[in-house]
């Protein structure tokens, strides 16, 4: 064997000792991903994500359709439609207050009771706001249902 041959031999098998060792540590992570992903769907959810689900889906499904109807009644206002204010006014007002109701609940917070009470009362102002226009505009339909929603599932949380 000459010199030329022994090196391309030498780097032909460390070629292939690494490409082994990189399959191995792919396949490891792929077992370490998999394993991970059925423990999340049985016990990977923090405990107050999955005690208070309700509320949680809830409070985003509410801050979804809020954030839509909000941008609605600014692009209304910015036409020159007046009759959208209090809209725009209890939405914005709602929007943070669901927020940290979806925080705490995931949190599983002491103080989720109590901030869940003003959450409903602010649901109950924006589904009144949205109420109004629901008939003919599509965000505030769905705005005022998702606050109907939101708001008894703040009730039962804040009982």
């Amino acid at each position: 064997m000459n010199r030329r041959d022994f090196l391309v031999t030498g780097a032909t098998a460390f070629a292939a000792g690494v490409t082994a060792r990189a399959g191995a540590q792919a396949t490891e992570h792929q077992h370490a991903h998999t394993a991970h992903a059925a423990d999340a769907k049985t016990s990977g959810l923090p405990a107050g994500a999955v005690q208070n689900a309700a509320v949680v889906d809830a409070a985003a499904e509410c801050m979804k359709s809020g954030e839509i109807c909000r941008e609605h009644c600014l692009e209304a206002l910015r036409a020159g439609d007046a009759s959208m204010v209090r809209c725009s006014k209890t939405v914005s007002a709602m929007l943070p207050v669901c927020s940290a109701v979806l925080a705490l609940a995931v949190q599983g917070s002491s103080y989720l009771a109590e901030v869940a009470r003003v959450c409903a009362k602010a649901c109950h102002d924006c589904e009144a706001a949205c109420k109004e226009h629901a008939a003919h505009h599509e965000a505030c339909r769905r705005c005022m249902e998702s606050c109907q929603r939101c708001a008894a599932a703040c009730e039962k949380i804040a009982a």
